[in-house]
């Protein structure tokens, strides 16, 4: 094939629009709160802009963080403006004018939302006071609300990915095989989106910012490095960017969503992904460290602790407890079950290229 044949075939496939199938009931209801959210969020966003404060109304930030915005309503400005164009996106899914975007452009975005909605909601979580003996009707609002804005989301992105997917043509009967790729399919997907939380977590470290960056289980001295912007730091944060868009792009081949590859370089993709599935359940389990196990120990005071890195200690077991190990088994377990059933999708592939012509013209349905 010549060069023209590829480059028409790759715009083919990126402008292709995707005319997804009419949403239900359901969906529209989803889509219209997580639209509502959003254009409450600028409303609040023009709000404080108005005031030139950071934070949200009830809630600003503090005098610190404060004086790091020479121009606060700009940023609170800016920020309405992302909430407008996350409303826009979710409207998108629903409309005629949003069935002639590409499905790759617009479920990017949706996942993109998504993560960013998600951290937002954990921060919300986070800041709400718990205690039963006070508990205001403002702390069960805004979990209430954080808890539906995650759903809304949720129902939105997935319902979006199955309403544009197209059904395959199979030439031979491939029936007992569409369950293993479906779990195939979901397993990766997930370890894509899990992928691309990280990156952008990082991707917020090295321009600057400081999200779960406190709450992240590391010795005293490298935690110091973080906050303090190091260079060794800064560069470890854009290796991390790199590698996550590797894991990203691993993660959608995995999906089985394209053309089995050559014998080495499905073994180069398929050791990277053995290589990664067991640093992350080893990192879970606590091999490495924290985990599930240390974890436990040193909440419950089997592991002895200098006085002095007591708090500090326990503070990081908790957030790894709750958030970082389920994390790690989460990415682990699904990039490893999307390896597994990637490589039993290679055997399959060979051996079906192995029968004679005349036995895949047998599987092949006849007209009636």
């Amino acid at each position: 094939m010549t060069v023209d044949v590829y480059v028409a075939r790759i715009r083919r496939q990126l402008l292709r629009p995707a005319r997804p199938k009419p949403a239900g009931l359901f969906v529209r209801l989803a889509v219209s709160l997580a639209i509502a959210e959003m254009l409450v969020y600028a409303v609040q966003k023009v709000y404080m802009a108005a005031r030139g404060e950071v934070g949200m109304p009830g809630h600003p930030a503090p005098d610190s963080v404060q004086a790091q915005f020479e121009h606060a309503a700009f940023a609170q400005a800016a920020n309405a403006s992302l909430g407008v164009v996350a409303a826009l996106v979710a409207l998108a899914t629903i409309t005629r004018w949003g069935s002639r975007i590409p499905q790759w452009t617009l479920l990017c975005a949706l996942t993109l939302t998504l993560v960013m909605q998600s951290l937002g909601a954990a921060i919300t979580l986070r800041r709400t006071d718990f205690d039963l003996a006070h508990l205001r009707g403002s702390a069960v609002f805004e979990t209430l609300s954080g808890g539906v804005q995650i759903a809304a989301w949720i129902v939105v992105t997935v319902s979006y990915y199955v309403r544009t997917r197209r059904p395959r043509v199979h030439f031979t009967d491939t029936s007992g095989l569409v369950p293993t790729r479906r779990v195939q399919a979901v397993a990766a997907y997930v370890a894509f989106v899990c992928a691309l939380a990280y990156g952008a977590m990082k991707l917020d470290w090295a321009l600057g910012g400081e999200f779960l960056i406190r709450q992240t289980p590391l010795p005293r001295a490298a935690g110091d490095d973080l906050l303090d912007r190091t260079t060794g730091a800064v560069m470890q944060h854009w290796v991390s960017v790199a590698l996550a868009l590797v894991g990203m792009a691993a993660a959608l081949h995995l999906s089985g969503r394209f053309r089995p590859h050559a014998k080495l370089r499905r073994w180069v993709l398929l050791v990277g992904s053995w290589a990664g599935c067991t640093f992350m359940v080893a990192r879970t389990v606590g091999v490495l460290g924290y985990g599930f196990v240390n974890d436990v120990r040193l909440l419950s005071g089997l592991v002895s602790v200098p006085p002095s890195s007591m708090d500090l200690a326990r503070f990081h077991a908790r957030w790894d407890l709750l958030l970082w190990s389920p994390y790690w088994l989460l990415f682990g377990v699904c990039w490893g079950v999307a390896a597994w059933h990637y490589r039993r999708q290679g055997h399959a592939d060979s051996s079906h290229r192995s029968q004679p012509a005349g036995a895949r013209l047998m599987d092949q349905p006849g007209p009636g």
